[in-house]
């Protein structure tokens, strides 16, 4: 196990939150998680350090020093209230849910279910996203979520409970019969794959004007089924969320396979950064989004369609060409939503 101590520490103060924090109105909650971020913004000093450098490396001379610090306790401090927030929604109703929460567009989710093939949500660990499932189920959404195992089990085990307490059921990322099930029903399933897992099926897009791995899986799947891929996230707000769709990606006309994968995953990942542009801090800036990186023969900077090496890519595309069912396409994928109207 590694870091034994930080882990007992962590799971000591995760145990005295979850007893403190159902107790308390959400106005004191939201100031509280203010503090518990703007702490862990000056302890957690490698993802602190991270956060900078990552602020530094895609927004650039947008914002001095002092902007790019704020930005970065901001940052601190929207996870902080977002995690005490998962705390106390189990004590929250769907109607309270959606008291909460302001949606717009979800027209464009009706609009692609009446073509009768499923739609593939997009979204991001961005705002407060856990609300994503749970607000659709408000408004009579139903299914579940398609998730890889979070690194802290007893953490998992909570998300997966808050996530039941709503009827709303987790599978495993390899359930890949289910993610087919569901949209053979019409029905609603989202990805977040705004991480580098270089363990993943992915290709490099423009992210912020660096080459940026990211797995191809909602475009494969768009591909193989006809769902469209429709982006989606939740913004926090000072009075409440913004849950925001937006309108279908769908495959482009007359180019092959991997072509059709690199330009949708570009798509949409252009709507992801424009929103991460708008709102900087409430994406998890911390996370290594460029670990991986591509051969030297291909240049960095503003660089989309190229895979580890040339080799890499035609080795892949032949993989991802031929695949002809739902057995194998784990391997694009990160971590899912799932849900039908």
């Amino acid at each position: 196990m590694k870091h034994p101590i930080r882990r007992r520490i962590m799971h000591l103060a995760f145990n005295g939150l979850r007893m403190l924090v159902p107790v308390l109105p959400f106005g004191v909650l939201n100031r509280l998680g203010s503090v518990v971020g703007f702490v862990a913004y000056w302890v957690l000093g490698t993802y602190r350090n991270l956060t900078h450098e990552h602020l530094r490396q895609a927004l650039g001379v947008s914002l001095s020093d002092g902007e790019r610090r704020r930005v970065a306790q901001r940052v601190f401090q929207n996870l902080g209230k977002t995690g005490l927030e998962w705390l106390r929604l189990h004590r929250c109703s769907l109607g309270d849910i959606q008291q909460m929460v302001q949606a717009q567009g979800i027209v464009h989710l009706r609009q692609a279910l009446e073509k009768g093939n499923g739609v593939i949500i997009v979204s991001a660990h961005f705002g407060n996203w856990e609300l994503i499932p749970l607000y659709l189920r408000s408004l009579g959404f139903e299914g579940g979520v398609l998730a890889r195992p979070l690194r802290y089990s007893e953490y998992e085990s909570f998300i997966i409970s808050l996530r039941g307490a709503f009827g709303v059921p987790t599978y495993a990322r390899g359930a890949l019969k289910d993610v087919a099930r569901i949209l053979r029903a019409n029905q609603i399933v989202g990805v977040m794959p705004d991480q580098d897992v270089d363990s993943l099926e992915g290709v490099f897009v423009d992210f912020f004007g660096k080459a940026t791995y990211t797995p191809v899986g909602p475009a494969a799947l768009s591909l193989m089924t006809g769902a469209p891929i429709i982006p989606c996230l939740v913004v926090r707000e000072r009075s409440g969320f913004r849950l925001v769709v937006e309108k279908p990606i769908l495959p482009p006309p007359g180019v092959d396979r991997h072509a059709a994968m690199q330009q949708m995953t570009q798509a949409w990942t252009d709507v992801l950064a424009s929103y991460i542009s708008r709102y900087p801090d409430q994406w998890v800036w911390m996370h290594r989004r460029w670990k991986t990186q591509p051969s030297s023969e291909a240049a960095t900077g503003r660089l989309a369609g190229c895979e580890k090496s040339p080799a890499a890519l035609k080795a892949r595309g032949s993989r991802l060409e031929g695949r002809a069912g739902f057995s194998t396409m784990s391997e694009s994928f990160p971590e899912a939503l799932s849900f039908e109207p």
